[in-house]
């Protein structure tokens, strides 16, 4: 018999633990709605336990969903006035993090026949890093596999979603009208939760209530407070005496990054050294580039850049970069630590002589990133297959499952030796509003190495986006530390929406998009344009308002780590 834990958060949600799966819920009522609605799908009784941290409520739901008493262990709430359960619940507010193309929850679940599945599938969306080009091979994201059928499903409870502006009323997540737990029940859970305490997305690793995993005692909590502060420095915790600048044409496009700083204006391309400031080559482009990025050629660290058909790296050690023509078509991802080229059904990377073919797949398995001289690829469900492109050798990584109930309903991204998967129970979909486990798994072994317990209305949608430097990653509100896969903050409950990292620093916006600089637990109000951390975090490259690039070096240890 599973039991059932209900507690209430300080910021406002109920949390609900179920066979090893924590859920968040905007309010009590839509938890215990949908125990009686699992009670009543399985045939099974469920205990449950409503805990504020000092005292508990036992409760008991029979088989068709209704309340029945079970021993408490503490004294029940005091009595009030029966109310008619059937009675129709008042919007609840959500601190969720949303955008404006993000669908919001708009009327109680109903209830779909398998032939309804079967007649409308759901199919994946491209992930960002899939551009223009032919699918691969069945017609599939480049990032990750291709999905299968839509499963038939003989009852499936979904959400139904209607795009609405982020500020109106209507985006806000209802509250379920079907309301099956008497409403004196209801009051009283309120009454109880009073002190209710707080229980983050993230617990340690053997936890029975949970499969979320922590690897590191030195990951942020991400439950902790984060701060929204001012600062007078050009870039928190760096000095503010520039160790070298160098003015550029006032239109410039400017990208920087450990390799260099790439300078683009009027068909002359410029490169920068990073360490101090000099011109490390000067040539001339016929179109500005539309892809720059720090990768690996043959074991050696380089600069990319890609114009049109054409692309050029600058390797460590060489005075003028070597020049490759691609495939017609061809799009690249840089989701691995070396570039992956795919045309039609061939593959290809970069080499110090040349593209380098690159073995395909197997049929029916998606390729989504080189590192290492291995090519990351896999179907739908798995496994995850790793060829080496120059031996043929092979090895098979089985990803471990969150929890025995839930499947994968989307690959976001694979690479840096991450796999980044959504998980959800049978029959749910990027957009049907049930809750999910967003899973960082090691490409290594397999093993998960965190999760985040959300829901599709948060990440259904949204892309992995890697930062410079390899150092962070974030997906919709949830920022990582890209070396170890740790979940380090949720940056919903301040309203902070991030941007592409720069080394271990996250420029932002908050509030009424003002600029900001999110550094450890502290967002920093500023309008530096901080374009990289190079020099392994030690140096800051900033693109002033004056048309001059400066860098910084750093002062003090922050809370980044």
């Amino acid at each position: 018999m599973a039991r059932a834990l209900i507690s209430v958060s300080q910021d406002g949600f109920t949390y609900l633990t179920l066979n090893g799966a924590t859920s968040r819920y905007s309010d009590t009522g839509q938890a215990m709605t949908y125990l009686g609605d699992y009670a009543r799908e399985t045939a099974t009784q469920v205990p449950v336990t409503i805990d504020d941290g000092k005292q508990e409520v036992d409760v008991l739901l029979d088989e068709t969903g209704k309340i029945a008493p079970a021993a408490s262990a503490s004294p029940a709430p005091p009595p009030v006035p029966p109310q008619d359960s059937s009675s129709s619940a008042a919007p609840v507010a959500s601190n969720g993090d949303t955008s404006a193309d993000e669908a919001a929850t708009t009327s109680a679940m109903d209830i779909t026949s398998a032939e309804e599945q079967a007649a409308h599938p759901q199919q994946p969306k491209a992930d960002a890093e899939a551009g223009s080009g032919d699918d691969y091979p069945l017609g599939t994201p480049f990032s990750g596999p291709a999905a299968p059928s839509a499963p038939t499903v003989k009852r499936t409870r979904v959400r139904k979603h209607a795009p609405q502006h982020r500020n109106s009323p209507q985006s806000r997540p209802q509250r379920l009208k079907k309301i099956t737990v008497p409403g004196l029940v209801l009051i009283g859970i309120v009454i109880l939760m009073i002190g209710a305490f707080v229980i983050p997305n993230i617990v340690p690793a053997g936890s029975q209530d949970s499969p979320q995993t922590i690897e590191s005692e030195k990951q942020i909590n991400p439950a902790s407070e984060l701060s929204v502060n001012k600062t007078e420095d050009v870039v928190p915790g760096f000095d503010n005496s520039p160790k070298w600048e160098t003015k550029i044409p006032q239109d410039a496009s400017v990208t920087a990054s450990d390799r260099g700083v790439l300078v683009v204006d009027e068909g002359k391309l410029e490169v920068l050294d990073s360490s101090t400031g000099k011109t490390r080559y000067s040539g001339k482009t016929s179109e500005a580039p539309t892809f720059a990025v720090d990768t690996m050629i043959d074991g050696k660290p380089a600069l990319l850049w890609q114009a049109g058909n054409t692309a050029e790296a600058l390797i460590d050690g060489a005075d003028k970069p070597k020049s490759y023509q691609l495939p017609e078509n061809a799009r690249i991802t840089s989701a691995g630590k070396s570039i992956l080229i795919k045309s039609g059904n061939r593959l290809s990377t970069f080499g110090a002589d040349g593209l380098e073919n690159v073995p395909t797949p197997e049929s029916g398995s998606t390729p989504m990133a080189i590192e290492n001289d291995e090519l990351f690829s896999s179907d739908w469900n798995g496994p995850v297959k790793a060829k080496d492109i120059k031996s043929g050798d092979e090895r098979s990584i089985e990803l471990e499952a969150p929890a025995d109930e839930l499947q994968i309903i989307k690959w976001v991204s694979a690479g840096h030796g991450k796999a980044i998967t959504l998980w959800g129970e049978q029959g749910a979909s990027t957009n049907s509003g049930h809750r999910i486990q967003l899973v960082v798994h090691s490409l290594e072994d397999g093993s998960i190495l965190s999760t985040v317990t959300t829901t599709t209305d948060i990440v259904g949608e949204m892309s992995w986006v890697r930062g410079q430097g390899g150092k962070r990653a974030y997906i919709g509100p949830y920022l990582f530390n890209l070396e170890s896969g740790l979940l380090l903050m949720d940056t919903s409950s301040k309203d902070i929406h991030l941007s592409e990292p720069r080394g271990t620093i996250v420029p932002c916006t908050v509030d009424n998009d003002d600029s900001c600089l999110l550094a450890g637990k502290h967002a920093y109000r500023t309008d530096t344009n901080l374009l990289a951390l190079t020099n392994d975090g030690g140096t800051a490259i900033v693109d002033g308002a004056d048309s001059t690039i400066r860098a910084y070096d750093k002062t003090s240890e922050t809370s980044e780590k």
